[in-house]
């Protein structure tokens, strides 16, 4: 199994930033860099992946074009898989029509995994959810009535939930999916159903769906063309049915969403300890409203991805459907966005929300406001470049509840935007005040920066702008996010907070997308995701 372990290392710092600091204008000497092919994601190494064998604890299932393995998904025992099993999925260069459902048990030492042997250059094997051919024996296993039933089979091609022949209270665990291609649970395609119907996928899907289950792993996957990448699922059930421990590692995602439609994104997560790490967000659908990182968890952290599109890049709002566990949680209160590269066309919408998106309550109420996060936004040490012709906001917090403490980042505008604004407002319940908190350490931003646009004034607070190192041409290379030699970036990142003293700046992204360990080149670390 992949290990979750997360933090570790130090660094320490004053938790104030509102003191002042140097500010200067940069003069960088350009230097070409590859643009990033649209499809790789990182080295399975950068995720702590070995190699798609079998544990030795288990039954080892094959599945491929070989003689004596599998000719076929539905072929899998999926409903009877025990601790310690294993399914390979070997290349063919004929997709595998196919979805199924995992509600395994592993163990912390003989865990369930679900893995592709790649081809002879690298290649992933394919699973299709369009024409796919669902496992007649999970006929009573996706629900016991037809209305449940299609509600399930319909959303995904695979989905992490328990039998409905299980105990109300059981859940999946210690489940590791990777090294596959996961594509096409979308409303354009048919699918034959357990009984042998033939099926539309619904809307509000996703091509992995994770209804509940604790210690998943999901990595080194393409995750494309579904009208979500990845959906997971908490209640206010119980214990058992809140997601718990979800890692999302070296992933790519592209072509996702629904056209037209806020409600599908790339990755839209309810869980309790999830890490988002080393995945590539590419473009989604053309005409997709979605985001690409929709988060309403606790204790998340997002850090060493590249993020491409989205109406918001990250959006990180309350627990909507499993508030009361949340909220008991003093990690839903905390939040660390960190190592990212992010390239957003601003007139989608602002780059990054933190808060809460249903609004208009009243105090005491259980929807809304009261149930925003209400905590702290650690950002730091990204690197932002906010593109296109218009609207170009950073941030949007959406009361005076919701601070951020922001250091160590990069913030380029395009100029063509007209105003480089820092922030933006929500329409809020009249109990609270929208705009939140932003205390700025020292970051590189345009010098033309703004609060807002001069006919939309933003309330609640902002701190800190006299530490802004300032200039009127990019520090980086504006396709690779790369410092460019001489820039005022460089030797110039303060000491971290002591309350992100847990969440090292340890990685970081190279041109061709790959993973690679960031140490310090200089007198100090440099400003942004990337050293130089």
């Amino acid at each position: 199994m992949i290990s979750l372990t997360a933090c570790g290392g130090g660094g320490s710092g004053a938790a104030d930033f509102d003191t002042g600091a140097d500010t200067g204008s940069d003069q960088p000497v350009s230097r070409p860099a590859p643009a990033p092919s649209p499809t790789e994601a990182p080295a399975a190494a950068m995720v702590r992946l070995t190699a798609c064998q079998p544990s030795g604890k288990g039954t080892d299932y094959q599945v491929g074009p070989n003689a004596g393995q599998l000719a076929s998904l539905a072929d899998v025992p999926w409903e009877s898989l025990k601790a310690g099993d294993t399914v390979r999925i070997f290349y063919s260069a004929t997709p595998y029509a196919g979805k199924f459902l995992i509600a395994a048990q592993g163990t912390a030492d003989a865990p369930v995994r679900i893995c592709g042997v790649k081809g002879p250059n690298g290649q992933r094997p394919v699973i299709t959810g369009a024409n796919a051919v669902t496992r007649r024996a999970l006929a009573n296993a996706y629900g016991s009535s037809t209305a449940v039933s299609d509600i399930h089979q319909n959303r995904s091609v695979i989905v992490v939930k328990p039998l409905a022949t299980q105990a109300y209270e059981s859940y999946p665990r210690n489940i590791q999916i990777d090294g596959l291609v996961v594509r096409s649970a979308h409303p354009s395609y048919k699918f034959t159903d357990a009984a042998g119907a033939s099926k539309s996928y619904t809307d509000f899907g996703a091509c992995i769906w994770v209804d509940r289950g604790h210690n998943i792993t999901i990595a080194d996957n393409e995750i494309t063309d579904c009208s979500q990448g990845i959906f997971s699922k908490s209640t206010d059930d119980g214990d058992f049915a809140v997601t718990k421990n979800l890692r999302i590692a070296g992933n790519t995602f592209t072509n996702n969403g629904i056209v037209g439609d806020v409600h599908m994104h790339s990755t839209y997560i309810q869980s309790h300890g999830v890490v988002y790490e080393f995945n590539r967000y590419g473009a989604m659908r053309s005409g997709a409203s979605g985001n690409s990182l929709k988060d309403r968890s606790v204790g998340t952290v997002v850090r060493y991805n590249r993020i491409e599109d989205g109406s918001r890049a990250i959006d990180l709002v309350e627990a909507e459907d499993f508030p009361v566990y949340a909220k008991k949680q003093p990690d839903y209160r905390t939040t660390f966005v960190y190592g990212n590269q992010i390239i957003k066309d601003g007139r989608k919408g602002s780059t990054i929300h933190y808060g809460g998106d249903h609004n208009g309550s009243t105090p005491g109420a259980n929807w809304g406001e009261p149930n925003n996060r209400k905590g702290t936004l650690y950002f730091f040490n990204n690197t932002v470049r906010i593109t296109g012709n218009g609207y170009a906001v950073l941030f949007q917090l959406s009361t005076t509840e919701e601070r951020a403490e922001i250091w160590n980042n990069v913030f380029v505008y395009d100029d063509a935007a007209p105003y480089a604004m820092l922030r933006a407002s929500t329409e809020v319940g009249s109990a609270w005040t929208t705009g939140g908190i932003l205390n700025f350490g020292r970051n590189w931003i345009n010098s033309r920066w703004v609060d807002s646009d001069p006919y939309h004034p933003v309330p609640g607070q902002i701190l800190g702008t006299s530490n802004f190192i300032t200039g009127s041409t990019p520090p980086v290379d504006v396709n690779s996010l790369v410092p460019l030699a001489g820039s005022a970036i460089i030797d110039q990142a303060q000491a971290s907070l002591s309350a992100a003293s847990n969440y090292p700046v340890q990685y970081q992204i190279t041109p061709d997308l790959s993973i690679a360990t960031r140490s310090v080149k200089g007198s100090a670390a440099d400003l942004g995701a990337v050293e130089y």
